[in-house]
This record gives C-alpha cells, structure tokens and sequence, in this order.
C-alpha cells in the first residue's frame, strides 16, 4: 500500500486523488491508531456526544471513520481547497453520512462563530505543512475548543528540521517539480507554546505502523524499512516520517 499526503493547494494528480478516495473504503493505521488514543485518554467515546472540529481534513475520509466510530458525535471539516470540499462533499452523501460536514475555510481565518462551539479539535497530518506551527495552533486556540490533538511529525527534543520537499515526479503548474514542506518540529516548544496558551495538560506518544509498506518506484510516498528488533521506520522520499499523536487540554474551561 502506498500512501501520499498531497498538498493543500492547486490541481490534485491522480495519486494524490486516491490517497484521499482509498480511505473511504480502508482506513489508514494512523487514523485508526490515533483515534485508538483519543478514546483512550477520554477526549472522546461511543458514549458522549460531543462536537468535533478537524483541521485540514482533505476529503474528509478522516471524519467519515471518525463518525462511524463514535455514534453519538458530530464532526465539523476545514478544508482549504474547493475541489478537496466538492470531492468529498459528494462521497460523505454517497456513503449517507449524517454527522459530518466539510467546510471550505482557511485556518488563518476561520469565523467567530466556530469559538466555543466544539468539545474538541483534530488536525491530522497538517501542522508539518506549515512554514511554522505557531501561527495556525494560534488560530486553532482561539476556538477555544477544550483538547487539540494533532498527528504529524515531530521530534522529542528542542531540535526542528524546516524541509522543503521538490518532488520532480510531479511536474506542477508549470514547474519541474512538485512543492510542499515536510517540516519536522520539536514536541517540547510545541508544547511550551500550547502551555502559555492555557493548555497545559499534555500528553504524547509516537506512531508505529503495524503493517509493511512498499517502496514506490520513485518520488515521494510513505514505505517502511524493518530494524533488527522488528521496529518498523517510516519514510517517504529522503525523510524519516518520524510520527507522532499530539494531544493537549485547556486548563482553564470558562
């Protein structure tokens, strides 16, 4: 299986299509891994309703898993490009889904009318995508939702990588190559940052797939390389996916 995570802007290429598509049907280990988590710390259950905003959710094949899972939630998506949204719009009702919803938005400018309205707030694979995590956790914050929980790559000391990704397996508008950033940030100022915003209660823990993934022929695409002790490491391209579930709690909840 390969698995892609494309960019959130210009047009979508038919592998980048069917990264977001093939999870309508299987969901991917980290979607079922990290809502495995979730449950478990109690941010979420089959029990409580609840209302759940998600971050950069492509297609929303994230929040279709998410509502099958969890029955008495509804799920709000933000989704930056308008054919991800249309795409997606119409797979959630092929598959009548009831309790999810995808939103053309932008999260450096999300309405008002999102504060205060959500238990709680996912983002998956997204912050590394940004040229800094400060700026688009700020504007997720001011929703002032009670936990965020994000999945991405991370690296547990006060180390950050900033990683322009150039894929010239994919030549895009008009460009020899493919653009987008792979930035890998340190957990520890992740949650600095998070701490001087009220929300102090963090916990985290890595991701490790539980299934063999091939190489792809070239470019990027997730594969997995097998250590001796049987620990399985994640790269795509010339990066190690090094990933990991974040998840913080407000302190304060007036």
């Amino acid at each position: 299986m390969k698995q892609h995570k494309p960019g959130k802007s210009g047009p979508l290429t038919k592998q980048a299509l069917d990264y977001h598509k093939k999870q309508f049907e299987i969901p991917y280990r980290s979607t079922v891994a990290f809502c495995d988590w979730l449950e478990k710390l109690g941010c979420i259950n089959k029990k409580a309703p609840k209302a759940v905003i998600d971050i950069g959710s492509g297609m929303g094949a994230n929040l279709f898993y998410m509502e099958s899972r969890f029955p008495l939630t509804t799920f709000t998506g933000v989704e930056k490009n308008p054919f991800l949204v249309k795409q997606g719009t119409a797979q959630l009702k092929k598959k009548r889904s009831s309790r999810s919803m995808l939103v053309q938005g932008d999260v450096f400018a999300l309405p008002s009318a999102y504060r205060g309205k959500y238990e709680g707030l996912t983002s998956y694979q997204t912050i590394s995508l940004f040229p800094n995590f400060e700026t688009p956790l700020k504007k997720m914050i001011a929703l002032k939702p009670k936990w965020i929980a994000l999945t991405s790559i991370f690296f547990d000391g006060r180390v950050d990588a900033r990683t322009i990704i150039r894929d010239y397996t994919l030549p895009q508008n008009g460009k020899p190559y493919y653009e987008n950033l792979h930035n890998i940030y340190s957990i520890p100022l992740v949650r600095d940052f998070l701490a001087t915003h009220g929300y102090g209660e963090f916990v985290y823990t890595p991701f490790e797939i539980d299934i063999d993934l091939a190489k792809p022929p070239d470019g990027m695409g997730i594969y997995t390389e097998t250590l001796a002790n049987g620990h399985r490491l994640q790269i795509s391209g010339p990066v190690l996916m090094n990933w990991y579930f974040i998840m913080a709690k407000r302190q304060n909840h007036e």
